[in-house]
């Protein structure tokens, strides 16, 4: 077995729209963004990623990072007991957030360099993301379990998903 699918296409109720802004964190739909202490000097700067007394508290049993090109949509899947944390590196992201029951709620964050930050997506949280721009995309992953098949779910963006404003971008990113 491959994972958790859905049988019917699951339909958004409500969505909406968040811009990752320098130094600015938020809780939604249970994900946490928080911003990346940034120590900066005349060399550049300097971030710590992860502690294992943060916020964003993962003991991460697997780490992992992927080059995305312009356009590529990589959504939806799930996990059973996997949390993740994303961290992006490089790029725009629209990295979407979906709940698995009812109602389906659905949220953008909009990112792009220079709001470093990181993401925190509980376990049971549908998630994706699409590579906005012209430039290719860097993102770290960190997990709290190794990568299972049979913890993951998928659902297709494209064909699973009801309402989901794919096309609807908010004016601060624009």
């Amino acid at each position: 077995m491959l994972g958790l699918f859905f049988m019917d296409p699951i339909k958004v109720i409500s969505h909406r729209h968040v811009v990752a802004r320098p130094g600015e964190g938020f809780a939604a739909l249970g994900a946490v963004w928080t911003p990346l202490q940034i120590h900066t000097d005349a060399r550049g700067w300097f971030a710590e990623i992860w502690k294992v007394d943060s916020l964003r508290n993962i003991v991460p049993k697997q780490i992992s990072m992927s080059k995305t090109l312009p356009g590529v949509t990589k959504a939806f899947h799930f996990h059973k007991k996997q949390d993740d944390l994303f961290i992006p590196i490089s790029g725009s992201f629209r990295i979407v957030l979906l709940q698995t029951r009812s109602p389906f709620e659905g949220l953008s964050i909009w990112w792009k360099e220079g709001s470093e930050g990181a993401l925190r997506i509980p376990a049971g949280l549908a998630h994706g993301y699409r590579v906005e721009g012209a430039f290719e995309s860097k993102m770290l992953y960190l997990t709290s379990e190794t990568y299972s098949p049979h913890d993951e779910g998928r659902m297709e963006w494209d064909c699973d998903i009801e309402g989901f404003p794919w096309d609807e971008k908010p004016e601060a990113v624009l």
